[in-house]
């Protein structure tokens, strides 16, 4: 964007500390796998295993009957890690490939999202759906709590050579500056890497200091 525009993007990395620091706040005891029903785009959790995946990693909605209920990038996070088994109602056991496919048609960018939701939790950030104007995520700050916090960051997730409109834009910065967070732009490029930018508002002003 050019500096006549009021919206200016600036590149910049999400605060990074160092690997053990990352590796010690999110440390996970070795355990058993938690055993995961993938049903109707979602992942839920029986309560005897959703305590753990709720309170150490951060992941999850808690539903009726002490539930837990997973999105699905979180899902597919935990599969990864190997901290999750998914089945289907019936119990045949399903992968991360059965998932997304699954989803495709309602969400062709879920595996989009999902680099962008891994990339934010290997960092050490928790991670929380976003809401409506095309806001992806919801970050907190290092070392705050979903529930106990609120966010600071709203992640807007765009594709290398996908545009955004300047009527979305112009959406996007709205929201956050009406709920007080900053904004940040994650471009994930055609190799499936991550780049974050933070997008700052600045005024424009003329010769005699009035602003345009």
């Amino acid at each position: 964007m050019s500096k006549d525009n009021s919206d200016s993007l600036e590149q910049e990395e999400l605060e990074e500390e160092q690997e053990d620091e990352i590796e010690e706040e999110f440390q996970e005891p070795e355990e058993d796998p938690a055993n995961v029903v993938f049903e109707n785009g979602k992942g839920l959790v029986a309560s005897e295993d959703a305590d753990r995946l709720s309170q150490q990693g951060f992941y999850g909605t808690r539903i009726d009957g002490n539930k837990l209920e997973l999105e699905p990038v979180e899902l597919l996070h935990l599969i990864e890690r190997k901290r999750a088994i998914a089945s289907t109602p019936s119990g045949e056991h399903v992968g991360s490939d059965y998932i997304v496919n699954s989803l495709l048609e309602e969400d062709p960018d879920l595996w989009i999202r999902y680099l962008v939701f891994r990339d934010l939790r290997s960092r050490g950030y928790a991670v929380r759906k976003g809401f409506g104007s095309g806001i992806g995520f919801r970050v907190y700050a290092r070392g705050d709590k979903p529930g106990a916090a609120n966010a600071k960051e709203l992640v807007y997730v765009l594709k290398e050579g996908v545009p955004i409109s300047l009527s979305d834009l112009d959406l996007v910065t709205k929201t956050a500056a009406g709920s007080r967070k900053d904004l940040v732009f994650a471009l994930v490029d055609q190799n499936g890497e991550v780049n974050f930018y933070k997008v700052a508002q600045s005024t424009l002003r003329d010769r005699s200091g009035d602003e345009q």
